[in-house]
């Protein structure tokens, strides 16, 4: 065999060599299991049935479009640092699209701004920011303000349109709360002149602070007939302290924000009404919306989601499941 030769079979059984390596790459690959994207989501807190609905409804929109969750929660409503410290880490990590419930208006749009300027498409849920939407950046929001009218007007159905009633569960920078107030006064101003708000307290998101507050209106007010509550927190402080207490006349209780506990006295007729959020809507929506956008289409400016009344009469619903995680 000639050296010229020698080496055409070198070069030919090189190529060959080359050929079954590529093909067999190709193979090995093809076998690997695509990678699966990441959704990050990050809710004002874990535990409460508010976030667990949510969480259920982004799990099985997750799951329907093949994507992975990562859900992670602050340790409480008012662990602003701990939000902040999860934004950052979803923004340095390998995630395509961030839900963010967020804890405060102001304290996180910094690091909600570094997540954006990272790539990620975020959607804002539960209660609107400060901060313009654009094609990466969405809002699901609660009716806050219509929260307040139905809790408004169901205190006005009890008690006849007319009587002294106390709100309580303001918070200056609780994304929602505010709203939920606004829309409440104005109801009452305009429609029920003769219902007269005799206090306004404080107690959002901690259960000792609306028990001191309740207390001591109860205590200046014993003509008080209804309590207006406007968040999950300060409706179980106000529980609390209404059960404990001997009281010649009754006072009727309505809030805002579902609990399983606040369910359970709802069921019983101790609580008169609750006005839910539709998380599970919100979750499995925003998942969707983050998915849509990893394909390339723009987010969507603003998107309102309605509250509901819950009473004894309807808790045990069908529509009421939607929003306590219980199905019918």
């Amino acid at each position: 065999m000639s050296g010229k030769t020698t080496r055409a079979s070198v070069w030919t059984i090189g190529v060959l060599c080359l050929i079954v390596l590529a093909v067999g790459t190709h193979w090995i690959q093809s076998r690997r299991a695509p990678t699966i994207p990441s959704i990050a989501f990050i809710p004002q807190t874990a535990g409460a049935m508010l976030w667990e609905v949510e969480h259920l409804g982004a799990t099985l929109a997750a799951d329907k479009l093949k994507c992975h969750l990562y859900w992670n929660a602050p340790t409480s409503e008012t662990d602003v640092a701990g939000q902040i410290s999860l934004i950052d880490k979803v923004a340095r990590g390998t995630y395509q699209g961030l839900v963010l419930a967020p804890n405060h208006p102001l304290s996180i749009l910094t690091p909600l701004r570094r997540a954006l300027a990272s790539g990620l498409p975020v959607v804002i849920v539960s209660a609107p920011l400060d901060l313009p939407a654009n094609d990466k950046l969405g809002y699901i929001v609660n009716d806050d303000e219509k929260m307040g009218e139905l809790a408004a007007a169901e205190v006005a159905r009890i008690i006849g349109g007319k009587g002294s009633i106390a709100l309580v569960g303001f918070a200056r920078y609780a994304p929602g709360v505010k709203s939920r107030v606004r829309g409440a006064e104005r109801f009452l101003v305009s429609r029920f002149p003769k219902i007269h708000i005799v206090r306004r307290s404080a107690g959002a998101y901690s259960a000792s602070r609306s028990e001191e507050v309740t207390n001591s209106t109860v205590d200046a007010h014993p003509e008080l007939k209804a309590i207006l509550s406007f968040t999950a927190t300060s409706t179980r402080g106000v529980y609390t302290v209404l059960k404990s207490r001997s009281l010649q006349q009754a006072i009727q209780l309505v809030g805002c924000e579902q609990d399983s506990d606040l369910m359970d006295y709802l069921s019983k007729g101790e609580i008169a009404a609750i006005v839910a959020e539709n998380t599970y809507r919100m979750g499995y929506q925003a998942v969707e919306l983050i998915a849509a956008s990893m394909a390339g289409k723009p987010l969507p400016t603003l998107s309102v989601v309605p509250p509901m009344l819950l009473t004894k009469g309807n808790i045990n619903s069908a529509e009421a499941s939607l929003f306590t995680g219980v199905p019918k």
